[in-house]
């Protein structure tokens, strides 16, 4: 197959700066049927490096975000030094993928993967220039003890952050031996913020009104009924149906427990129903449901995790505005320059 010269540039940039592969490393690809061109590319720019690059396709029907590859390609993880996942569905939160993570393995997911994800935004995000902004949001999530969430659209949340503390860096980043990355876990050109609130104790009312991570752009809000920790309620049209089936696909009642609260700071991210763009985009926040196992630090083991992502959130850490409609307002963050969203 023949690679499209726009598509290798993300792919190169991909593995030379955001993996930062070395020679004689071993590399894994990990993709699905839909998305081998997208692993064709990865593979020819890895293999300006090293020689040890080796692909697995994985079928795509019947796999939601989150869910476990077979047993097999989970054993195939464990035995390289870094792996990318340029997939539909997200890999991201598997257990596979934190096995390989914690044997110090560098995993890289793509989910929702496209030509523009590798064509314009892999190559347009500003990976090293939005490293301080993240770090220290996420920092000032760990050291505050709630947060509260307000939208335009009507969300209104409270989320208790007590105990609670980043533990994985998700700037696009993920280099071999850097303390700040010891997580081995990074989804490119996904840029945010996150943390696990206690599981159990959210309260309020999410309006989803961008896009909702296994539904896609959404054409009517979903609102979601948040009490004591878990989704109780799902109202709207066309789109909070399709969020139930997928929901119901499942078959876990713990994937509508509350799991995280990001912040999306990507300055070149659009919205265009692909999550891994759509959850980082600046302007942004969203609440994750399902596992928060596997990234965050919470103790919420499912086999699953979809985001809820809504427009312009104003954030309050103990009762102080770090983000007001969607843009940073504290002093104490660094501010991001050139975003689409206006």
């Amino acid at each position: 197959m023949e690679i499209r010269p726009d598509i290798f540039r993300g792919a190169y940039r991909l593995v030379t700066e955001c993996a930062k592969v070395e020679p004689g490393e071993d590399v894994l690809i990990i993709t699905d049927t839909a998305c081998v061109k997208y692993a064709e590319a990865i593979m020819a720019a890895s293999l300006t490096i090293t020689k040890h690059v080796n692909t697995i396709v994985m079928p795509l029907y019947g796999r939601l975000h989150g869910q476990n590859p077979s047993k097999a390609v989970a054993e195939a993880m464990k035995s390289v030094d870094v792996v990318f996942m340029p997939t539909v569905w997200s890999m991201s939160h598997t257990q596979a993928r934190r096995d390989a993570s914690r044997l110090g393995v560098r995993c890289l997911t793509i989910p929702s993967a496209d030509d523009e994800v590798f064509a314009r935004t892999m190559v347009e995000t500003p990976f090293a220039e939005v490293k301080e902004t993240v770090m220290t949001v996420n920092q000032m999530l760990t050291e505050a003890n709630e947060a509260e969430v307000t939208t335009p659209a009507g969300t209104n949340l409270w989320f208790n952050l007590k105990g609670r503390f980043n533990i994985d860096l998700e700037h696009g980043w993920l280099h071999k031996g850097f303390k700040e990355y010891g997580d081995n876990f990074a989804a490119p050109p996904c840029v945010e913020a996150n943390i696990a609130p206690l599981e159990g104790t959210t309260q309020g009312v999410i309006v989803v009104d961008a896009a909702q991570s296994a539904v896609g752009v959404l054409n009517d809000p979903i609102i979601l009924t948040v009490e004591n920790g878990k989704i109780v309620k799902i109202d709207g049209k066309r789109d909070a149906v399709a969020l139930q089936m997928r929901i119901d696909e499942v078959g876990d009642p713990d994937i509508c427990q509350v799991a995280e609260l990001g912040i999306g700071l990507n300055p070149k991210a659009k919205l265009r129903g692909q999550f891994i763009e759509d959850e980082s985009i600046y302007g942004t926040g969203h609440v994750g449901m399902g596992n928060n196992e596997s990234t965050m630090g919470g103790t919420l083991k499912v086999n699953g995790h979809f985001d809820n992502i809504f427009w312009y959130p104003t954030i309050k850490l103990d009762g102080k505005e770090i983000i007001k409609d969607g843009k940073i307002v504290s002093k104490q963050i660094p501010p991001l320059t050139g975003y689409y969203v206006k």
